[in-house]
């Protein structure tokens, strides 16, 4: 565990007394229980995509244009100037 940065929350008694009953079954201290459930929320928003699952990145090379400077100039034939 790196450097431990102290700091104050507030939180409905209800949490709390549901942290406390999660904390001792697990045998962990509350502030472990809410450090690990602070890094579950962290990783699940910077989880990495899937770009093989994503449909903008199947439709690569399938679309025909005209113009072929789409990638240089795709502001001005998005928004016009």
């Amino acid at each position: 565990m790196g450097n431990l940065h102290r700091t104050q929350i507030y939180i409905e008694e209800d949490q709390m007394r549901q942290l406390r009953f999660e904390a001792e079954r697990e045998r962990l201290a509350v502030s472990e229980l809410i450090r690990r459930a602070i890094q579950r929320l962290l990783e699940a928003k910077t989880r990495s995509v899937d770009w093989n699952s994503d449909p903008l990145t199947k439709a690569i090379g399938k679309i025909k244009l005209a113009v072929t400077d789409a990638s240089v100039k795709h502001d001005h034939y998005l928004y016009g100037k």
